[in-house]
């Protein structure tokens, strides 16, 4: 029997894909270990020898890659945030390098446009291990449309995504430092380095200002459709607070980014948007996609992604905006969808077969060792590591904490602070009952649940595995 770990950053925007590609999988005879990133990396030399399925293989997470490996696990990949690698070379760098891809066994790509030749054109070493198979999460679309019960009333809805973490002050300077230490910054050249400084900078100023353009924008929908639902999704890194106080004047806004995207875009009619990978979601379920974009400084809109240009219809002011939700271009949106299997792989009727089965197809031809086929993940050595990890992080964030007063820890420490921040934003609590209740949401298998087997170990992850 085969063990496959899939480690999830962000609840909202990963479990439903990583739900998916476990139902398959444990169909298939496989055991299945899933949770959030912190709650299995503790645990990595007491799993029997398993496969890994990563939500990336960025450079600043090498040591984890090389920890995996080394105690005989396959590692494999799909990146979630790969369906956009923004600003050229620097979108690829951030998340792959020559050594992360050397470590992994293979490697797992969004499309061919979008995702794969970016990689190729910098990495040709993925040639031999990379495969375009499109992603569970598009999956996890696909099932919840054939499962989609209306979420708000029968008025109109207009979503608006709202991700600008990044224009936060409070955590400005530690985001900068996280992104330039993940980035695997270490291995740029001078001349590198100053460049993607540089483009950094611009990407923070461009949210700066789009940020400015949406506090103005969504009150003025609020007044302006008054007899509409009006959902704004803040990302889960955004502080969700300042969007309820700001709007509680509004009887018609609800902020909510606890459900998932798939439920609020196919309970809406209208999608607005700033550069959003939600856009690519939204044009595949036949939404009114609209990115308002009114910045007029072309070096900052040239970090603006062209893929979820292509897949809205862009408006650069209000008025425009309000035309486009009162007489809204269908035969224009229709056109936009047209372009979409060129930068996603999905089931349609060319393609029959869905992402998780294309890659579970590939990680069945992996071979995996049979010494250490047994879990130790409940021995007094696996608590004791737990500890020690968790108090080490803790520890970290005290002096991300005394950063503020610290001068010379600033730089190396900071980063610890808002990560921990972070990290409760990323994953709430999740019970074996509310996992159980999510398969139940997306998948009409009454037998499969029935001989499902949910157990949570204590640190935090599940063990998932059908009966005998």
């Amino acid at each position: 029997m085969k063990n496959l770990i899939i480690p999830v950053e962000i609840k909202h925007r990963e479990l439903q894909g990583a739900l998916i590609l476990s139902y398959f999988a444990l169909k298939m005879g496989w055991t299945v270990s899933l949770g959030q990133k912190s709650q299995i990396f503790p645990f990595i030399k007491y799993f029997s020898k398993s496969i890994w399925f990563l939500k990336s293989i960025v450079p600043g997470e090498l040591s984890n890659l090389k920890k995996i490996k080394s105690f005989g696990h396959k590692l494999t990949t799909l990146d979630v945030e790969g369906l956009i690698l923004s600003n050229g070379k620097f979108g690829v760098i951030k998340r792959y390098s020559k050594e992360s891809i050397n470590l992994v066994d293979k490697i797992f790509f969004w499309g061919k446009k979008s995702h794969y030749e970016p990689v190729y054109k910098i990495f040709p070493e993925i040639k031999n291990k990379g495969y375009i198979t499109g992603s569970p999460i598009i999956d996890g679309w696909y099932f919840e449309k054939l499962n989609f019960k209306k979420k708000y009333n029968n008025k109109k809805t207009i979503l608006v995504s709202v991700n600008f973490a990044r224009a936060d002050p409070k955590f400005k300077n530690a985001r900068k430092v996280y992104e330039k230490f993940y980035s695997g910054f270490k291995n740029y050249t001078k001349n590198e380095l100053n460049e993607y400084t540089n483009l950094i900078e611009s990407e923070y100023k461009l949210k700066d200002e789009s940020f400015f353009h949406f506090k103005e924008l969504i009150p003025k929908l609020c007044s302006e459709f008054i007899n509409y639902n009006i959902i704004v999704r803040p990302h889960p890194e955004e502080n969700i607070d300042f969007w309820i106080k700001y709007l509680s004047k509004f009887d018609n806004v609800k902020v909510d980014n606890q459900v998932s995207t798939s439920s609020q875009l196919l309970s809406c009619d209208y999608f607005i948007h700033f550069n959003s990978t939600m856009s690519i979601q939204s044009c595949y379920l036949d939404k009114m996609t609209i990115m308002y974009n009114p910045i007029k400084d072309v070096n900052l809109n040239n970090a603006i992604s062209p893929i979820t240009q292509d897949v809205s219809i862009i408006c650069d002011n209000i008025n425009d905006l309000f035309h486009h939700i009162k007489k809204p271009n269908y035969k224009k949106m229709s056109q936009k969808k047209n372009k979409i299997n060129l930068y996603i792989k999905y089931k349609n009727e060319i393609n029959k077969e869905l992402s998780s089965i294309l890659i579970l197809n590939e990680l069945e031809k992996i071979e995996i060792s049979s010494n250490n086929s047994k879990d130790n993940l409940y021995s007094f050595l696996s608590v004791y590591s737990y500890l020690v990890f968790h108090l080490k992080f803790f520890i970290l964030f005290l002096l991300g904490q005394l950063s503020f007063i610290v001068p010379f820890l600033k730089k190396k420490y900071e980063r610890f602070k808002w990560r921990y921040v972070l990290g409760k934003k990323k994953w709430d609590k999740t019970s074996n009952k509310n996992l159980i209740d999510y398969f139940q949401s997306l998948i009409n298998d009454k037998e499969f649940l029935n001989q499902l087997i949910v157990k949570k170990h204590f640190g935090g992850f599940f063990i998932l595995k059908l009966k005998k």
